[in-house]
């Protein structure tokens, strides 16, 4: 008896923990939360004016091995969102423009079509709880897919579905 009620309590506590996680991710068919901010050319940003065409949403740091790996996988891609459209917006949290800058050269990553610095008005609006956080919003300005890391494969099998969903 006292073994099903530990079993029991310890279900309970897992279930709350990971609540907030699931509770997080945005849902498929809600609308895409507007977010704004200032791109690295210091242009204003506004996720809706990109309403219309399938985007790709990246948010990570220079610094985490898996966004990195997360923003070469798109890189790979390029040519295959280039075809089909796709609009890659990457957002990097908590980091400096000379930083970003060099991360892009360094590592020779294709340019997304909006890069942007955020200092928390998009973390919060997003509610991130993991990095790399990759999002598909589709053409009709609808959550697709809020997910952590993807290959390549993944990302292209994701995109594939979406694409002709809409």
């Amino acid at each position: 008896m006292l073994k099903k009620r530990i079993i029991a309590g310890l279900l309970i506590v897992t279930a709350l923990l990971l609540a907030p996680l699931t509770a997080a991710a945005l849902q498929q068919g809600e609308a895409a939360p507007e977010l704004t901010g200032t791109t690295l050319e210091g242009q204003e940003f506004l996720l809706s004016d990109y309403k219309g065409k399938p985007i790709i949403l990246k948010v990570g740091t220079t610094w985490c091995p898996t966004c990195k790996a997360q923003t070469k996988a798109i890189s790979n891609i390029n040519g295959y969102l280039t075809e089909n459209d796709v609009q890659f917006i990457d957002v990097f949290l908590q980091e400096s423009e000379k930083t970003v800058r060099k991360y892009f050269k360094k590592g020779k990553y294709a340019t997304p079509n909006a890069v942007l610095i955020d200092n928390g008005p998009i973390y919060k609006a997003l509610n991130v709880y993991l990095i790399p956080r990759v999002i598909f919003i589709d053409s009709d300005f609808k959550v697709y897919r809020d997910t952590e890391a993807l290959s390549e494969k993944k990302l292209k099998q994701t995109l594939d579905e979406m694409l002709a969903d809409n």
